[in-house]
């Protein structure tokens, strides 16, 4: 403005105005932040009271010299779009209609005389740079929308990932790697679902490592810990991709068998697995130490659910160990 003025387009006192305003408007915010007032307000509401007070001056300005009022009302344009990168939508959209308005009423009270000096080749260029500025505002508003949205994507990223992780703590096993109780008792309770739906017929096993006390006894309870470990690495080289084991609360294991329809293919896959490991190197983990494991079997039947399924595996658990231990027992 400063620039129109020396050049006879304005009036002198118009941009000494202009200047002392904004020069005001910015102590007065200078001072409402460093007394807190901006806190007690909220952001914002802050930054909103900031945007009108600015399109006030603005307006108000062009008001009192419509011949540059057009380039105003572009630079009123900016200012709204850099707060839109912080307002909520509706702060947005009460200020915009104001603007929108009071411009209005500008437009319809100086008709033609509302516009940017273009008289003569001086006065072209300033409204150019004028123009070439706003421009430039726009290309940083833009770059700084595109810096919120890669820091928005990245906080994004960092936050799915943290709930995964989160996920895969309160559904696995700490000590062993497997599913949890609750993880496992989830997938049953679909699997039953599925069954009562048409699908096919799934196996359920409860397998218990035997004599388990006297490992933790006589080996100590780290070896205890190992065994419960090399169990679950068992377990997971020996299953199918489909098949699911959990560790179902101390030594017992919750081991799923979906598309199992047959009782004696799902006891052939139990019998695998107490074989392998019988025969584990468990003499690796402690001197004299051998490790069994007891296996209740059960395959789903119409009409009953989850939790009778599962008596039905512990009941054949506890024959199994009735019957010496090592042993598989279907029910």
């Amino acid at each position: 403005m400063a620039a129109f003025a020396v050049h006879g387009a304005l009036p002198p006192l118009a941009a000494l105005a202009y200047a002392a305003a904004g020069c005001g408007l910015t102590g007065l915010f200078v001072a409402l932040v460093r007394t807190g007032v901006h806190r007690r307000m909220g952001g914002a509401w802050f930054t909103t009271l900031q945007l009108l007070s600015a399109c006030t001056l603005m307006l108000a300005t062009a008001a009192a010299v419509p011949q540059i009022g057009m380039l105003l009302m572009l630079t009123m344009i900016v200012a709204v779009a850099t707060a839109a990168l912080q307002l909520p939508l509706r702060h947005v959209l009460a200020v915009s209609g104001l603007i929108a308005v009071v411009s209005l009423a500008l437009l319809w009270a100086y008709g033609g005389r509302f516009g940017m000096p273009l008289d003569d080749g001086w006065l072209r260029l300033l409204s150019g740079t004028w123009f070439a500025l706003i421009l430039g505002k726009i290309a940083a508003i833009n770059l700084i929308g595109t810096q919120m949205r890669k820091a928005l994507a990245a906080s994004n990223a960092r936050l799915a990932q943290a709930l995964t992780q989160v996920r895969e703590l309160s559904e696995r096993d700490e000590l062993t790697g497997l599913q949890n109780r609750r993880s496992i008792l989830t997938l049953l309770t679909e699997e039953r679902a599925r069954f009562a739906r048409g699908g096919p017929a799934f196996a359920v096993a409860i397998m218990d490592i035997d004599h388990f006390k006297r490992v933790n006894d006589r080996h100590g309870h780290a070896t205890g810990d190992e065994v419960l470990r090399r169990f679950a690495k068992i377990a997971s080289g020996i299953l199918r991709s489909t098949d699911r084991i959990a560790r179902f609360g101390g030594e017992e294991f919750l081991l799923l068998l979906p598309n199992t329809p047959d009782a004696r293919l799902a006891g052939l896959a139990a019998e695998r697995f107490r074989c392998a490991v019988e025969a584990h190197p468990w003499a690796d983990v402690s001197a004299d130490l051998a490790v069994t494991c007891s296996i209740g079997l059960t395959i789903s039947r119409a009409g009953e659910e989850a939790a009778e399924m599962l008596e039905r595996a512990d009941a054949a658990l506890y024959r199994a160990k009735s019957a010496g231990r090592n042993t598989v027992c279907a029910g």
